[in-house]
């Protein structure tokens, strides 16, 4: 991961961490007009990606021209999860920009993911043109 990234992400978790969001507190919705409403897929399978990175928490493969990071916020305006975007996919909604797939350690983390989002989210991209 490049250095400007590796330094956004430490600096979004290190926001997180003092708003509560990783002790399970309740986080405040924020305005979702300025995102992007993407679909949303999960997967866990252990490996290799499709595009040949070694899949890990934090993630997700989508159109790269988008962006590198991505803040995922559900349909509500809470936020949800972060990901860096390390992979295009091999399906078309991928690389169109209109799915967001997110990657899970364990198939029961993605049913949990499908039930929260219902496939359904808002992305702010943090790097890219998004």
């Amino acid at each position: 991961m490049r250095y400007k990234a590796k330094l956004i992400i430490i600096a979004v978790l290190m926001c997180l961490v003092s708003c509560g969001a990783t002790r399970g507190e309740p986080v405040n919705s924020v305005d979702t007009s300025q995102m992007q409403k993407m679909y949303t897929t999960a997967y866990c399978l252990h490996g290799i990606t499709a595009n040949g990175g070694i899949t890990r928490p934090h993630i997700a493969a989508c159109n790269t021209h988008l962006g590198d990071i991505a803040m995922i916020y559900s349909i509500n305006g809470d936020f949800l999860y972060m990901a860096e975007i390390t992979d295009t996919g091999s399906t078309e909604g991928l690389q169109s920009g209109r799915v967001i797939d997110v990657w899970f350690d364990t198939y029961e983390e993605c049913e949990e993911w499908m039930k929260l989002t219902d496939g359904k989210c808002y992305v702010q991209w943090i790097s890219g043109k998004g």
